[in-house]
């Protein structure tokens, strides 16, 4: 490491310490204020009408202070919901952040460190990743990479990857000499996961996903990223080209072959950190050889459309706008999902080659709902875009993606496959699509 790179990671601020139990007692504050809205909304559109109703009859002088009574004590009440919320919430943090200055502990064991808190955490910030940020709250999701490995139990263990530490990054590759240092396979999740939702258990896979297969079957080292799935889909490609930059700026060898693997979601971010790589001019980018897509909506996916429709018509009415807005609160992550990617403002990546696999719950890619059903969120044309390579997934639905031996023996064929001798110079710059 030179002495630049020594001076950078020493003046490097440190992160403030997150409070999660902060964080989690914030989200359920706000799901409360979210929730009740709508739902006051509601009452107060149908106790106007029945009002309206009473007026036309001739009641409208008796019936006028009832209505002033119960607008002022229903008002009454949901404001003091909201506001116990709030308070239970900020109470919770502060209490959290008191037992810790007390206990001396520096750091909470994250949440999102075991599978059951990150199953919870991912959905969260899938749901409204956006807003949390916005509001600061400590469950946000923040990017990271993670490697995975197997222990003697056979059961998979994900460490973080400390990308800003040279040093840090040396000593744990240095862990598994066995791998091929200059090949990583970069694998990315999809809307509402974290990188535990690559072990999903499967009764073939002995604990096992693709990255720990990949790695001892390709010798490659995989990679996990985890990101906030609420923030647009653009900002978090452009935030994985820099964090790409800086992996490859300190990894220990020089990264010849970089394999991309998205699943959903995953898909849209790694077609948008390519891109913004290429418009940088970022040197990560040359490296990359093969891009996977398992599900990813190119097209855009018809639920996501359904909901924005329905907001759209639900906030047309008095009786239900509140709903109409409580569904805009969704992500801007789900938002984008609407229309995918468009190949014009976003191209497949030129000098790599490029792979999907379209699930159907039909039993056939032939029968005549597989592309009207799908995998159940995303169609068989969505998933398929503009690829000229895709595998159908029969009697599949979009969470099975994410680890079936079927696809595992299509990553291995394609991720296996080592094509640089016949490759054009991956650091020629007429090679950045």
């Amino acid at each position: 490491m030179s002495a630049d790179e020594a001076h950078d990671d020493e003046s490097r601020p440190l992160p403030a310490p997150r409070n999660e139990v902060r964080g989690a007692a914030g989200v359920a504050s706000e799901a409360v204020d979210i929730v009740s809205r709508p739902v006051e909304g509601t009452h107060r559109a149908i106790s106007d009408t029945v009002f309206a109703a009473l007026r036309k009859v001739g009641l409208g002088p008796a019936s006028r202070p009832v209505q002033v009574v119960h607008d002022g004590i229903a008002g009454g009440v949901y404001t003091a919901v909201r506001g116990i919320g709030h308070a239970a919430g900020t109470g919770a943090g502060l209490a959290a952040e008191l037992y810790r200055t007390a206990s001396g502990r520096a750091e909470w064991t994250p949440i999102t460190s075991r599978p059951a808190g990150a199953v919870l955490t991912g959905a969260v910030n899938g749901l409204v990743g956006d807003h949390m940020v916005a509001l600061q709250n400590d469950l946000a999701v923040p990017m990271a990479l993670f490697t995975s490995t197997v222990d003697d139990d056979g059961e998979a263990r994900h460490a973080e990857l400390p990308v800003a530490d040279t040093e840090a990054i040396r000593a744990t590759v240095a862990d598994h000499p066995e791998r091929d240092l200059g090949h990583v396979v970069l694998f990315v999740h999809g809307l509402g996961e974290t990188e535990h939702a690559w072990r999903l258990a499967d009764e073939d896979s002995a604990g096992e996903g693709y990255a720990e297969r990949i790695a001892s079957s390709v010798g490659a080292v995989p990679l996990l990223l985890r990101y906030n799935s609420g923030m647009r889909i653009a900002h978090n490609g452009a935030a994985l080209s820099v964090l790409l930059a800086e992996l490859t700026e300190r990894w220990p060898v020089p990264i010849r072959r970089l394999d991309l693997v998205g699943h959903s979601m995953g898909g849209l971010v790694l077609r948008h950190a390519c891109h913004a790589a290429v418009v940088a001019g970022e040197p990560w980018v040359h490296a990359v050889r093969r891009m996977v897509y398992l599900g990813s909506p190119h097209r855009g996916a018809p639920l996501a459309h359904q909901v924005d429709r329905l907001a759209s018509r639900l906030a047309k009415y008095a009786q239900s706008r509140t709903w109409g807005e409580f569904l805009d609160r969704r992500s801007a992550g789900i938002r984008d999902l609407v229309a995918g990617v468009a190949d014009t403002d976003v191209p497949l990546l030129a000098h790599s080659t490029h792979h999907g696999v379209a699930a159907s719950v039909t039993a056939s890619e032939h029968h005549p709902l597989a592309n009207i059903l799908g995998d159940l969120l995303v169609p068989v044309d969505s998933a398929r875009g503009a690829l000229t390579d895709v595998e159908t997934l029969p009697s599949s639905h979009h969470f099975h993606l994410l680890n079936d031996p079927r696809i595992h023996a299509h990553l291995l064929r394609w991720l296996a496959a080592d094509d640089d001798d016949t490759h054009d110079d991956p650091h020629d710059p007429d090679e950045q699509g």
